[in-house]
């Protein structure tokens, strides 16, 4: 793709990534990595339309939980591993997310979700990429009794991202909710459906890889969201 440098303008703050605006939308414009997603300005990819079963991916992520021995960033929380400053003071935050999911009410995760965007370091805080997993995942797999709830759900969350974290980070929250995002965090679900332990564990591998641990913090989200499993109680 040939652009002239007038098409494309910095992400305010954030010259010195490979982000950019191109009429107003975030666009990734690096060539040294491979990072297949829809916002990859030179060779943009996005997934083939897919169905799920949501029983068959929680066979497959309960085989991925079972068969892992090093639990990057967020998939710590998971294990009862202490977290780095500020996650671990933020654990009661965390497991109010936990908790609404797996009491299935989407106010109360609406409210929690709120609580951890931004929640963390890096161009991606760990906040904002477990909740991109869990609603990446719920996008896929859809909590039947909050149909209704989750358009009003995803526009407050939107809203909120805007003054919550960065753009980039907002935006890649967005595609998420979409259920669109990276190549890895797809093949993760095509292996989990396909229920095969090598498929799992080489998409499973690649996606911790992603980042400083945004892979390993999307998926504790989809963890979460399969409810394969819950982090340990907080000491009272």
């Amino acid at each position: 793709m040939n652009l002239a440098a007038t098409d494309l303008q910095s992400v305010p703050g954030f010259e010195t990534t490979d982000y950019a605006l191109m009429d107003g939308r975030i666009v990734w414009t690096g060539s040294n990595a491979r990072t297949d997603h829809p916002r990859n300005l030179a060779h943009p990819w996005s997934a083939a339309p897919a169905a799920y079963d949501a029983q068959a991916l929680r066979h497959g992520a309960a085989l991925a939980w079972a068969g892992m021995d090093a639990h990057i960033g967020l998939l710590g929380w998971l294990a009862g591993q202490r977290l780095v400053f500020p996650l671990e003071l933020a654990r009661p935050r965390l497991h109010a997310v936990a908790q609404a999911l797996r009491a299935q009410d989407p106010a109360a995760f609406e409210v929690a979700a709120l609580r951890v965007l931004g929640l963390g370091h890096g161009l991606t805080p760990s906040g904002d990429d477990l909740l991109g997993g869990i609603l990446f995942t719920l996008a896929h797999a859809p909590i039947s009794a909050w149909g209704s709830a989750m358009p009003g759900v995803h526009a407050r969350i939107r809203r909120a991202a805007e003054r919550a974290t960065n753009p980039i980070s907002a935006a890649l929250l967005d595609d998420l909710m979409r259920g669109s995002s990276y190549r890895v965090l797809h093949d993760v679900f095509d292996a989990f459906q396909a229920g095969e332990p090598r498929l799992i564990t080489d998409a499973v591998d690649r996606l911790v890889r992603l980042g400083a641990s945004s892979g390993g913090d999307m998926l504790a989200g989809v963890f979460l969201a399969l409810q394969i499993c819950e982090p340990p109680a907080e000491p009272l």
